[in-house]
Formats: C-alpha cells, structure tokens, sequence
C-alpha cells in the first residue's frame, strides 16, 4: 500500500540527487546523496538526537524544561502509574488536589500520548478517577493540565531553531484541536506571527530539537506553549490544500538537506 506522505517526502528532493532504497516496505529505507547516506525509520529523518526526544515525547517533562527557561507554558502536572514500582502514593489524591485547584475543569491524557488519543477535558471527580483508571491501564504514565478555552490553537514546525511553517487548527465540532479529530488549517494573522515566532523558537531551542512541531494556546494568560513533538507529522495538514502539500513538500526537501549537511560536518 502507498503512502501519499511518505512518497512526498521521498519526492521532495529527487532534483537534488537524494534517492530512496526500499528496506522494508513504508517504514525503513536507506537515504543516500552520493557517498553520503543515513536509515530513515518511518517518516523520521533522524535530525534530533535521542536525549531531546525522549523529553520532547513526555509532556510533564516538555513543561519542566520550558518551566526552567521561564518559557510561558501551560502547566503538565506528572501522575505515576499506580501499579508503577516507584508509585509511593495513591496519585488520585494529587489528581483530586489539582483538579479543586484549576477550577473543576481539567485536561487529563496519557504522558506520551499522540494525535489526542485518550484525552479527556474532565469536570467532576468521579470521571477523573474513571479516565485516570484507564490511562493506567494502559501501562502509561498520565498528565494532568488546565484547561484553557480557546477556537484556536498555534502550530509551528522549525527546523534549526527557525520557524518555517505556521498554521492554526480551528475547532469544529470536538473540543479538541487535532486536525485528525476534525480541526480545520487556517492561516495565522500577520501580526501574531512575531509572538509566535518567538516562542517557537525559544522552545525548540530549549528541547535542542533540530525538527519539531511547537503547539501554542493564546489564553486568558497570554501565549503559551502547549506541548512540542519531536515528530513532525503534516500528513492531515498536506492533505487540506495543495498549497499545503507545496509548503511541507518545500520543507521536507530542505531539512533532507539540513540531514545531509550534519552528516558530512560530522565526516569532516
């Protein structure tokens, strides 16, 4: 079966000489641009190194970090498995406290969770202990944040440290903000894009994330960021316009270059 967003990727450099041998089948190919190479695995281009995304794919530990920088961002509280070995206390009763805390209205989601999969705007104590029960029976760890109303939410996609693509998801008939959940693209007004740039920036920066998406809520509190992926999936965004599907095809085209480039520094 193919993948219309793999094919772009491998699409987007061919006039620079970047060629793709077929490993397995839509998941692993060797990359190479004339003696240079490298594996990619998925759609990953291998341009962050393991330590930034490892804290990327936590979000309690996305927030630590920005918290450290003094980064604005919205607050990820990390609730241990109960049936974790390290799980000294029963984690509802923090849950509960921060819960009274933000007003009865809370976000709750796995850890490491992706693409708003068991993610749950919760508002009275039994559902919380009900969606947190099956978070941890996931065998994952959960998050606790506030929740912030807002029709929009920011996404930038940077790539060394610079931001290259922005565009807003606006809800439609889901709470949430993912594209995959029904969100629309919209194109980010002109003259919030210096504070968003900024932000993104700073972030990526912070995380040494070479590649990544920055998602950011424009709140009652101002702009913060809301989480980073480590990840850069526009699949549901190229797919919306060929316009789109230009921009990522641009990007991808560029930062297959930026991989080679580190390649042969590190060779030199």
């Amino acid at each position: 079966m193919i993948r219309p967003y793999l094919e772009m990727i491998k699409n987007s450099a061919l006039k620079d000489g970047v060629t793709f041998e077929e490993i397995e089948p839509n998941y692993l190919h060797h990359v190479k641009k004339g003696k240079l190479s490298f594996i990619m695995y998925d759609v990953d281009i291998g341009l962050n190194n393991s330590t930034s995304t490892k804290l990327a794919s936590s979000k309690s530990g996305t927030f630590e970090a920005l918290k450290h920088a003094e980064i604005p961002a919205i607050e990820h509280f990390f609730l241990i498995n109960n049936k974790s070995r390290f799980c000294q206390d029963n984690p509802f009763n923090l849950a509960k406290e921060l819960f009274e805390k933000f007003n009865n209205t809370i976000v709750l989601k796995p850890d490491n969770g992706r693409q708003g999969n068991n993610v749950f705007k919760i508002t009275n104590l039994s559902q919380l202990e009900e969606k947190l029960n099956h978070i941890f029976s996931l065998e994952v760890n959960a998050v606790l944040s506030p929740y912030f109303e807002s029709n929009l939410e920011y996404r930038i996609v940077t790539l060394g440290n610079i931001p290259k693509i922005y565009f807003a998801k606006e809800r439609t008939y889901n709470w949430k903000h993912n594209l995959i959940k029904g969100a629309l693209p919209k194109k980010v007004e002109s003259e919030k894009i210096p504070i968003l740039d900024n932000l993104a920036k700073k972030a990526a920066k912070t995380l040494q994330l070479d590649f990544c998406t920055v998602d950011i809520l424009e709140t009652s509190e101002g702009f913060k960021v809301l989480e980073i992926n480590e990840q850069v999936m526009l699949e549901q965004y190229s797919k919306k316009d060929p316009d789109f599907k230009s921009q990522v095809s641009k990007l991808y085209n560029e930062a297959l270059l930026h991989r080679f480039s580190q390649i042969k520094s590190i060779r030199e």
